[in-house]
């Protein structure tokens, strides 16, 4: 008895890289996220100024706070001096509104705009037409997620200020149960890590929201958790070979801000390919049966032309899913007999089909083989057999509903080049 085929095998794990890869750079993603990056880079620090001026009543009463934060993320120090925030934020008058704060509040609302139209930019450009949003619902989104940034981010450190003011207080030292507020909050090492939580948060949201296919929360919350390792992973082996602490003396500040500029740029580039990934594994049928059908001729020769059908030439994905569509064929078999309303179109697994014209002891014929599509002009024309097909040898297909055929035709312009040069013929 044959062994049950499995969806996933490694030929269909590396056939999802390679298209993956495939349309990534067919679709200028680089470019994508270096747009992406350079609107961020507009967007977070007038956002981040927004939080400041959320903190800064509170930070206006006990400036003392400051230095709390600081001791928290000592990088910071790299950045300004503890003792002129202090000064600068006490002499600030919290009973009114600056018009500095109103023009950083619009700057924020706008270069936000910016920043999510570059990723929905992006994510169209991934989706091709599967999305389509409204523009007042962009705009609705944008002031959303705005404001639930600014609100969370303020919240967080409130509450990380609250608890470090909360545990310097005697009584609560005194406390061993509390410890783990000592070593696990208020050490630092929860802020450090609390950037990762919100970034798979983020980019979970952006994966479900912005790409318009609705794609599974399973696979969102999957592929968030592989785009945050990786960058992770990515930043961490960076710094180790960029170091720029080596290179203070001659750069200063600057050395920090140029790695902080690949950062950003690398983090949108590990964004947009996991993107891209949840389209391949959402559209991975349609992908794969177009590059089935756009497989080099087994007479064609050329080291791409071998590498590509020996890549594709095993459609393992389509086997295990398609059980019902699957059949057999002996030597002699027909598939299907001139004069047949049959619609479907065929993959051939393994095997060779002839076709004739006449009767199936014709020599006038011509051959299909392994890794080739045939039948996909009646399939698409419904119209009735020209020919005869046999089968040469032990064969093995798999029959291709003409449903899915012209949703591939849709989809694939490759594809629809070859379809009208296969029925040209009959207009």
């Amino acid at each position: 008895m044959s062994k049950t085929p499995h969806k996933i095998t490694f030929v269909t794990f590396s056939q999802s890289i390679f298209l993956t890869t495939k349309y990534f750079l067919q679709n200028r993603l680089l470019s994508f996220a270096g747009s992406c990056a350079f609107s961020f880079l507009f967007s977070v620090f007038p956002l981040f100024m927004m939080v400041i001026m959320v903190l800064v009543r509170f930070l206006h009463a006990s400036p003392s706070t400051i230095d709390t934060i600081v001791s928290a993320i000592p990088e910071l120090e790299q950045y300004f001096d503890t003792r002129e925030v202090i000064d600068s934020v006490q002499s600030i008058n919290t009973n009114t509104i600056s018009s500095f704060e109103i023009v950083t509040a619009v700057f924020v609302l706008w270069m936000a705009r910016r920043f999510f139209a570059s990723i929905f930019d992006s994510m169209q450009n991934i989706f091709h037409t599967q999305t389509r949003r409204k523009a007042v619902l962009n705009q609705i989104l944008t002031f959303v997620t705005e404001l639930a940034i600014v609100l969370v981010s303020s919240a967080v450190i409130f509450a990380y200020i609250s608890l470090q003011t909360i545990a310097s207080i005697d009584f609560f030292k005194d406390i061993p149960q509390l410890d783990f507020i000592y070593k696990g909050i208020l050490s630092g090492g929860f802020i450090k890590i609390l950037p990762n939580f919100l970034m798979f948060a983020v980019v979970t949201v952006l994966f479900k929201s912005s790409s318009g296919t609705k794609p599974s929360i399973f696979l969102c919350i999957f592929t968030s958790i592989l785009c945050t390792l990786s960058f992770w992973a990515f930043r961490i082996i960076m710094h180790y070979f960029l170091n720029v602490s080596n290179y203070n003396l001659i750069y200063g500040v600057l050395g920090h801000v140029i790695i902080l500029l690949m950062d950003i740029f690398f983090f949108f580039v590990f964004f947009l390919v996991f993107a891209q990934f949840i389209y391949v594994v959402q559209f991975f049928d349609e992908l794969l049966l177009g590059e089935l059908y756009l497989l080099p001729k087994i007479e064609q020769h050329g080291l791409g032309s071998a590498m590509k059908r020996a890549f594709f030439i095993r459609p393992d994905f389509l086997i295990a899913k398609n059980k019902g569509n699957v059949f057999s064929y002996k030597p002699g078999d027909v598939i299907f007999n001139k004069g047949d309303n049959d619609n479907f179109a065929y993959y051939i697994i393994k095997g060779s089909v002839k076709f004739v014209s006449e009767n199936k002891d014709s020599d006038d014929f011509y051959r299909a083989h392994r890794g080739e599509i045939f039948g996909e002009t009646s399939c698409i024309l419904e119209r009735t057999r020209t020919t005869t097909a046999i089968a040469v040898i032990s064969t093995r297909l798999i029959k291709i509903e003409s449903e899915r055929f012209r949703f591939l035709i849709h989809q694939n312009p490759e594809a629809a080049k070859k379809v009208l040069k296969q029925i040209s013929p009959f207009f």
